[in-house]
């Protein structure tokens, strides 16, 4: 027994293409982003200036400074390759070096616009002209802010100035270190001021290669840091990113495989359509429709066996009980238990009994060979109308002899068709012969017909009936199944059943359709389609 299962799906969203595209353009968004985030970030967090690690060596050495115990003091390559420091007293006098190489001469002016150990103030230099006037400005800055500005002539003299200076002017010596702001190896100085155990003023004045390849490490490490966060984010997104692709686009395929697994395994799925990209959308929907169509198909072959076994079952009891009477009044006969005055009557009902076998036979063999794929109408055209008058006007004799009123309601416009005149005349033939074997005389039969138009096309609507007393509501729905007789039906037992299926498959291979209204008695409506060209008799 199968079951049936729904399977959620959310709803359309475009294609794959237009998923796939909006998905990266939206990474493409945050990647740009998190780039312009990472990189303020980091300008933010990135050294600007960092000190050789001598430097703060040598500060920590404050005894040893203290106690003018120079020679203690080893700072190996701390200050780089070729840094060395210098100890100098408030006159500028060199009083010890930790480098012999190196024989520096200093003035106080020199030592005034050093730079300070662990302070942003730094004086500049720039070369000024003006035609011919020649001249220097000297610029401070205070952590890369201008705080102050002096003029000076070629010579040196100082033309204005908002800096707090000592002297009117500047020597050359001066001047060339504050344009140079290195020594004579090409090393950056800077000081630090001290005062000895004797209450004397010293200066340690630094010599090292560069603060900038400290800088530069640090900052190599910050932007390794900073880079490698963004790298391990970018990552991050980018799994996040295609999960979300997946659950768009693997999920519905996954679940289409359960589907099919399932149809497979005897369950029928029926996958509900919801926000997935166009192509999986078309496949879903070719699914539900291939499910549908082999669900009813599945519906129709179990009905149709159902009522295989009931035909060969109906078939069985239709053909036993008249061979049983005629068997057995047979016999009788034969060995002479019936007196010769009553062999007629027993004759006439073994009669009775023959034809209605052999109109068994009759109407099993044309069941069968209406249902059969290579059976063909043969199809003349003709007026459906006039066809309609000429039948009632055949029977209308044998109708009136027994017992039945006709009435008739034709259009006289003329309703050009292709039928089977043969075959149509069957339908009507079980139409009213089942009305005459049910129904006693006095039952009124009523025929009319007129022109519908349906799905855009023409149809003569035909209605034909009595006013019986008509068919159960719970036995109105299987009227048209064959073997519908005795008690499943109005019938009375006599025949097959098979009358109206018979008269079903004729009408449908006509083109039309044939269906019990709603109107009292019972009345059918047969639709048989006739052709436009149509004209008024």
């Amino acid at each position: 027994m199968r079951k049936k299962i729904n399977l959620f799906i959310a709803r359309e969203k475009g294609s794959i293409y237009t998923l796939v595209l909006h998905n990266s353009i939206r990474l493409a968004g945050i990647v740009l982003i998190l780039a312009a985030i990472f990189w303020g970030v980091g300008w933010i967090f990135m050294p600007q200036k960092v000190e050789p690690a001598g430097i703060k060596k040598l500060i920590r050495r404050v005894d040893s400074l203290e106690n003018d115990d120079y020679s203690s003091i080893n700072v190996g390559n701390t200050l780089g390759r070729s840094g060395y420091f210098e100890i100098t007293d408030n006159k500028a006098t060199v009083l010890y070096t930790s480098d012999s190489r190196h024989r520096n001469t200093y003035n106080r002016d020199i030592l005034q616009y050093l730079p300070v150990v662990d302070t942003d103030v730094v004086y500049d230099l720039l070369p000024l002209e003006n035609g011919e006037q020649k001249g220097s400005l000297l610029i401070r800055y205070n952590d890369d802010q201008l705080t102050g500005i002096a003029m000076l002539d070629e010579n040196g003299r100082i033309i204005y100035s908002d800096l707090d200076l000592k002297n009117s002017q500047i020597s050359s010596e001066t001047m060339n270190y504050l344009f140079y702001k290195a020594d004579s190896n090409n090393l950056f100085i800077q000081k630090y001021e001290f005062t000895n155990a004797k209450g004397e003023q010293r200066y340690l004045l630094i010599h090292s290669n560069s603060d900038s390849a400290g800088t530069v490490n640090a900052q190599r490490v910050t932007f390794v840091f900073f880079f490698g966060l963004y790298i391990v984010l970018l990552v991050v997104l980018i799994i996040l990113t295609g999960r979300r692709l997946s659950a768009r686009v693997v999920a519905p395929i996954r679940k289409l495989t359960r589907a099919i697994d399932e149809t497979a395994g005897g369950n029928w799925i029926q996958i509900h359509e919801g926000e997935e990209p166009r192509e999986m959308l078309e496949v879903i929907r070719s699914f539900n429709l291939m499910e549908e169509a082999l669900r009813k198909s599945e519906e129709e072959q179990k009905k149709l066996q159902d009522q295989r076994r009931q035909m060969i079952a109906d078939i069985s009891h239709d053909l036993k009980t008249p061979i049983t009477v005629i068997s057995g009044y047979v016999n009788a006969l034969r060995d002479g238990l019936i007196p010769e005055k009553e062999q007629g009557k027993y004759l006439e009902i073994i009669q009775n009994k023959t034809e209605l076998l052999t109109g068994l036979i009759n109407s099993f063999s044309d069941y069968s060979r209406l249902d059969h794929p290579g059976f063909q109408l043969n199809m003349e055209q003709g007026d459906l109308c006039e066809y309609i008058r000429e039948y009632i006007a055949g029977r209308y004799s044998e109708l009136e002899v027994g017992g039945f009123d006709l009435e008739a309601d034709l259009p006289e416009e003329r309703m050009d068709a292709s039928f089977d005149r043969m075959q149509l005349r069957r339908v009507f033939d079980n139409i009213l012969g089942n009305a005459i074997k049910y129904c006693g005389p006095g039952t009124r039969l009523r025929i009319e017909a007129g022109l519908v138009v349906k799905d855009d096309r023409n149809y003569l609507r035909v209605l034909i009936g009595d006013n019986g007393p008509g068919i159960p509501e719970k036995y109105r729905a299987s009227i048209f199944d064959p073997f519908v007789v005795g008690n499943e039906s109005r019938t009375s037992g006599k025949g097959t059943g098979l009358g109206l299926s018979i008269a079903r498959q004729i009408v449908e291979l006509h083109g039309g359709s044939i269906s019990l209204t709603d109107r009292p008695g019972c009345v059918y409506e047969i639709l048989l389609p006739v052709n436009e060209n149509r004209r008024t008799c």
